[in-house]
């Protein structure tokens, strides 16, 4: 294998000129910088990995980690824990993981925690891009310093990142659709229940891909177009609404936050009903051996611990891009059998 000193030769440039194309940094010609790749590819050149570690070692990588830990964001403890798996499986290598929590979903903490970490520079950013303003604030600061970030379980599209990894929530309504029909024989109604507000983008996009899925169904009809929200311990107006319509044999909850409602749902109705989920946390195990919940979708959130932070080091470390723009988590189908 040629090294960088015979490629320059070969390309009539410098080693400094070749270094800078082999790293991705700016200051070469476009037409040189072409050559320079053609003949690094011609020939199978391959970095030299123990050097860049090497190197790494000694440039201290930090990345910052962003995450959920609230009572009613249960989900989020799975995607945790994989990340500090994945961070201590990098210790070896220079990068050092950070974890700052959102304990609270109030702007006034989150935007406490987003000072802290911009003051803390990391080399790179893990996080889900919530749409607050403080998030906003934070994701452009980052932009402007040119921090390297990865979004995960939510994408903003508008933000310089370097890609996104988490759920098609289009694509996981598709399947929840398909999943009410199998239940009920494709045919009645179903209604669908939502947590805390409309305006989520999960809910947008879970709503948007089982409406067209749940065209194929002309016998299956949707009791309402928008959801009936429910809150933490408030879940009055969707238990009286299953209750006070017969009609309703399936429930779609698209997004949980409190868990009783499963359990309140299925309790309200006095009729058989299917209720179809998201996710799988401790609660919901025990609901599906039960039957309450029929039927529910998991979206890998291990996947969506461990990969950011394994593609930020990837890019810290050799300045290799992500294999997509945005890596879809799998959609695992779970009933009482398959537990």
């Amino acid at each position: 294998m040629l090294t960088i000193r015979q490629i320059a030769q070969l390309a009539g440039v410098s080693r400094g000129t070749v270094d800078r194309v082999l790293n991705h940094r700016p200051g070469v010609n476009p037409e040189t910088a072409a050559r320079v790749r053609r003949i690094a590819e011609e020939v199978g050149y391959q970095p030299n990995i123990a050097g860049q570690l090497l190197a790494a070692r000694k440039r201290d990588l930090r990345i910052a980690f962003l995450c959920c830990d609230t009572p009613d964001m249960v989900y989020f403890q799975d995607v945790l824990r994989a990340a500090r798996e994945k961070a201590a499986s990098l210790e070896a290598f220079g990068i050092t993981v950070d974890f700052y929590l959102f304990r609270e979903m109030t702007e006034t903490a989150i935007a406490q925690t987003l000072d802290q970490v911009t003051a803390d520079q990391p080399d790179g950013v893990a996080l889900l891009p919530m749409n607050l303003p403080p998030m906003q604030r934070f994701i452009a600061a980052m932009e402007g310093r040119g921090t390297p970030m990865v979004f995960y379980n939510m994408d903003d599209q508008r933000a310089k990142r370097l890609c996104y990894v988490g759920c098609d929530y289009v694509r996981a309504g598709r399947l929840a659709a398909g999943l009410t029909a199998l239940c009920t024989d494709r045919k009645g109604t179903v209604l669908l229940l939502t947590h805390h507000d409309l305006e989520n983008g999960s809910y947008r996009e879970r709503k948007q891909g089982f409406y067209q899925e749940l065209t194929q169904y002309p016998q299956l009809k949707p009791f309402q177009e928008e959801a009936v929200v429910f809150q933490n311990g408030d879940c009055a107006q969707a238990v009286e609404t299953v209750r006070s319509h017969p009609e309703i044999n399936a429930v779609y909850i698209v997004n949980l936050g409190d868990f009783s409602i499963c359990r309140s749902v299925y309790e309200a109705a006095g009729r058989p009903i299917s209720i179809i989920t998201n996710d799988l946390v401790p609660v919901q195990r025990e609901m599906l051996r039960s039957g309450i919940i029929s039927a529910t979708m998991t979206q890998q959130p291990e996947v969506q611990g461990a990969l950011p932070i394994q593609i930020l080091s990837d890019y810290l470390l050799f300045e290799e891009l992500p294999r997509a723009e945005r890596i879809y988590t799998d959609l695992s189908i779970r009933i009482a059998q398959n537990m």
